[in-house]
């Protein structure tokens, strides 16, 4: 009977790695499509293009805290197959908006709102549910999803490069099938009458409870703070020195910036790759987190010597490597310190303090560049990083040990 338990857990956590799989597929076409609508099919200026990306990015920063709230009193399998099944809602306006060929600007506004809101409910509910499939080897499940969802995504942004061959109606009705055959496999992963029920727990009301979790953890507070520092330098490095870097040091276009992207995604696979097969950090995961913040922060000075390709790529692979490991780490570290009654609102913030620094790390990036240049953006940004990675150490993260479940 044992054994008949085991194989029906391993096959619930294996329908959840097919949801996470098949919904970061839609993801992925999320990513090239919207910008490319606002930009190829209706040639919005660029303050436009920009508000409108704000549009997808702000309900997850305003709303994910009240997502982890909600998600902790909820069957989490119920409750991930009906926000999946929500996606249809925007994805079935914009393609009859594609099809009947009335795209306009409002529309992809709104289509930003609804796709925004929607994920932040989705990101800490499926989190969530992670802990309750995963059996007792978090660390090992932690880096499957993570390659799982990395991979994933990569086929959906490799789909939407083929959008000319294609056509945009076609992948936007692939899109809707996707989030739809996720939310079916979401819901088998977690039946109705299996795991915790809605309403079965008792937990403190309040959005700004898993704020006040926090806070009261040293730990757990020591960690929002390096998470929030990876999220400061990193996503202003990704997402605007380095496109600048690609465009002004080695004139390259939109082909040489896809194989930078490339390289970075595969460094974040194959990081996800080795600690599943050898479960590296499992006693040390903190440890392992500043090391691997140190180490972007070298990458990065090292990429203001000017290259040449041949080690550019390579050089993107490892900061991708050190990036990938410290997604995973800071999940794991996140979920084994988390009371299992605010499991939901903890990720959630996070989910926040790694995503709600980027904003403000990339425009102060983007002015750096304009009053110093690409180069010296890059060693700054690399300097602080390590420097922050150096002071990491001094806090209980350094000491943090994982734990299994």
């Amino acid at each position: 009977m044992g054994a008949g338990v085991s194989a029906a857990a391993s096959r619930r956590f294996h329908w959840y790695l097919g949801g996470i799989g098949v919904g970061a597929i839609a993801m992925g076409l999320q990513v090239v499509l919207f910008p490319w609508i606002l930009v190829g099919v209706l040639h919005e200026t660029p303050d436009r293009v920009g508000l409108a990306q704000t549009a997808v990015l702000l309900p997850s920063l305003l709303l994910i805290l009240w997502g982890g709230a909600l998600s902790d009193n909820r069957h989490l399998g119920t409750w991930l197959r009906a926000l999946f099944r929500l996606y249809a809602l925007p994805c079935c306006v914009l393609l009859a908006a594609a099809v009947g060929g009335w795209l306009d600007y409002r529309l992809l506004l709104l289509f930003g709102v609804g796709y925004g809101t929607i994920t932040a409910f989705v990101q800490p509910a499926r989190e969530g549910l992670l802990p309750q499939l995963c059996g007792a080897d978090l660390q090992r499940a932690v880096a499957q999803s993570t390659f799982a969802q990395f991979a994933a995504q990569s086929l959906g942004i490799l789909a939407a490069g083929q959008l000319d061959r294609i056509g945009l109606p076609w992948l936007l009705g692939g899109q809707l099938l996707l989030f739809l055959a996720a939310a079916s496999l979401f819901g088998r992963a977690q039946p109705a009458h299996e795991g915790r029920q809605a309403g079965a727990r008792e937990v403190p009301a309040g959005v700004l409870s898993g704020l006040r979790e926090v806070w009261q953890l040293p730990r757990l507070r020591a960690l929002m703070l390096v998470v929030s520092i990876t999220g400061f330098f990193g996503f202003g490095a990704y997402l605007v020195a380095v496109p600048l870097m690609v465009r002004e040091i080695y004139q390259g276009g939109s082909g040489l910036f896809s194989g930078v992207q490339l390289c970075f995604t595969l460094g974040v696979l194959v990081a996800n790759l080795l600690f599943i097969r050898r479960g590296a950090a499992r006693e040390r995961p903190g440890r392992m987190l500043i090391a691997s913040l140190f180490g972007r922060g070298v990458i990065l000075v090292g990429l203001t010597m000017q290259l040449p390709l041949a080690m550019l790529f390579p050089a993107v692979l490892v900061w991708g490597m050190f990036s990938g490991q410290a997604i995973t780490l800071g999940r794991i570290l996140t979920h084994t310190l988390a009371p299992e009654t605010h499991r939901s609102r903890v990720v959630s913030v996070y989910q926040l303090a790694f995503f709600g620094t980027a904003p403000i790390g990339a425009w102060l990036t983007g002015e750096v560049v304009a009053a110093a240049g690409v180069l010296p953006a890059l060693a700054l940004l690399g300097v602080c990083t390590m420097v922050a990675a150096g002071l990491a150490t001094l806090t209980p993260v350094w000491r943090a040990e994982g734990e299994t479940r």
